[in-house]
């Protein structure tokens, strides 16, 4: 009637690709695009820190210059000499 037929396994050994080597070269660039990104960012954070500050004093001034505040001393360095 029924037979069982004889089982044999296969064996498959999935074999990785080979990676490429990481030479010198390859660092470098590595590392010149990261100090890279680090100082344009440094940039523009400073850029926007600066604006920010120079917005703030500008806001500071004129707020003052409605009020005559006796706990600040204006130097009016900006006027022309005479």
């Amino acid at each position: 009637m029924l037979q069982a037929q004889p089982f044999t396994p296969t064996i498959v050994r999935i074999v990785p690709p080979q990676t490429q080597e990481v030479g010198v070269l390859d660092v470098l660039v590595g590392s010149l695009g990261l100090t890279g990104v680090i100082v344009l960012g440094s940039i523009v954070m400073g850029a926007i820190l600066g604006a920010a500050l120079i917005s703030y004093k500008k806001w500071r001034e004129n707020r003052s210059d409605g009020g005559d505040r006796s706990d600040q001393t204006r130097l009016d360095l900006s006027s022309p000499s005479r």
